[in-house]
């Protein structure tokens, strides 16, 4: 694969919604201008290099893979109509096969010529003979073709003789079964992208990503990472296991692998553009349109970290951010059930919160309890007929109120 303190608290609180409740739109795009790229992987399930065109939709705020195209050995075939396109390509993979900025699918057959795909599946000769390989721009797409003569622009070049007609076929070859430490990339029978990692032979985390490219689910843990993608190709696993995302605002976020409730973020500079994967499908380059990262260079920004402990709750959630850190805590309440960043902590909870940065409180059948926040399970009763908390101007609880209106202090 080709591949702002209040300014602070702002983004940290959007950040936190988007992984919660998934209220934002996802943000992977090529760079912020919205233009098209293409994405091409090795589909484990099936034994297929899968090429895909995103294009951005004005409407759903969004890219989708608007054509995709597989191929097998020498045989390359329009996914949709499961339509053979030739069976003389030089062979699969991004160097004889793939998408030109305007959609237009090129394939270099084994005799040099080098054939086109049109918008409306027209396939046609551009290139008689000569062709060896194809060159491409940042957004994955190719804008050149080298050829025993020189380097020739694509979009110099025009159809001369019709190709032979195509022939419908419905190919079925598995792919194969790997042992080692690597990244498996296929689409289910959902349309939906999935992403597994393995360890040998055992899952160390699998991602999913939803049909509409919009939302990210660590499927391991049942984690939603984010709901406010653009596209698929800017997501990746490191050889740490480590999850990354690209969003909109020109921050990468990292998900340290056992850390689901809570990203990193790193800085670029400049636009991001693309990454690349090495032979395991472990992400391994990012780059901008200013520089190439390596995955060891990229550090979390000190601009995330809590100037001061506070915390921030809504109806049903709560997170702790801690001065010095760029790490957060979530308190979260689902029917009742109360969990401490994932994990349970009590049933038949109706009000919580945090007291500081070690310690937090809830209230069970109107007793209010409190409990820290390193063995949630330790928890001391504090007092009987709790209605609810207050809190101070940093959302922390300070106060419990009664039934009988009366208000104590929280020790």
């Amino acid at each position: 694969m080709k591949n702002t303190s209040i300014f602070s608290k702002l983004v940290t609180l959007l950040l936190t919604v988007c992984l919660i409740f998934g209220v934002c739109q996802t943000a992977f795009a090529a760079d912020m201008t919205n233009d098209p790229y293409g994405y091409t992987y090795d589909d484990a399930a099936n034994g297929h290099t899968m090429y895909k065109y995103y294009s951005y939709n004005n409407k759903s705020g969004s890219y989708s893979a608007t054509r995709v195209f597989y191929s097998k050995g020498t045989s390359v075939y329009i996914e949709s109509k499961n339509l053979l396109v030739t069976s003389t390509s030089t062979g699969s993979g991004s160097r004889y096969n793939g998408f030109g900025t305007t959609g237009i699918f090129y394939v270099i057959t084994n005799n040099g010529e080098l054939i086109s795909v049109d918008s409306n599946n027209m396939v046609n000769t551009i290139l008689a003979s000569g062709a060896m390989n194809l060159n491409y721009n940042y957004d994955d797409l190719a804008e050149t073709v080298t050829t025993t003569s020189g380097t020739l622009n694509l979009s110099t070049l025009y159809p001369t003789v019709p190709a032979p007609p195509t022939v419908p076929t419905i190919p079925n070859q598995p792919g194969t079964i790997k042992t080692n430490n690597r990244v498996e990339i296929y689409a289910n029978s959902a349309g939906e992208m999935v992403y597994t990692a393995y360890n040998g032979t055992k899952v160390k985390v699998s991602i999913t990503v939803s049909n509409d490219g919009l939302k990210i689910l660590n499927t391991t843990n049942d984690v939603r990472l984010s709901d406010t993608l653009k596209g698929v190709k800017f997501m990746g696993i490191d050889s740490s296991y480590n999850v990354y995302m690209y969003e909109t605002n020109g921050t990468l976020y990292r998900f340290v692998f056992g850390s689901w409730y809570s990203a990193e973020k790193i800085v670029l500079d400049g636009n991001f553009k693309t990454m690349r994967i090495d032979e395991n499908g472990f992400l391994s380059t990012i780059i901008t349109d200013k520089t190439t990262y390596s995955i060891k260079q990229l550090t979390p920004s000190t601009k995330w970290e809590a100037s001061y402990t506070y915390a921030v709750t809504k109806d049903v959630y709560a997170t702790l951010y801690t001065k010095g850190s760029a790490k957060s805590t979530t308190l979260m309440l689902i029917d009742g059930i109360l969990t401490l960043n994932g994990k349970e902590v009590d049933d038949k909870v109706t009000a919580f919160g945090f007291i500081s940065d070690t310690k937090f409180c809830y209230i069970r059948n109107g007793k209010a309890y409190t409990a820290p926040i390193s063995d949630p399970t330790d928890y001391h009763r504090l007092c009987s007929d709790a209605v609810s908390f207050k809190m101070n101007d940093v959302g922390l609880v300070t106060k419990i109120v009664l039934s009988t209106g009366k208000v104590i202090k929280v020790a």
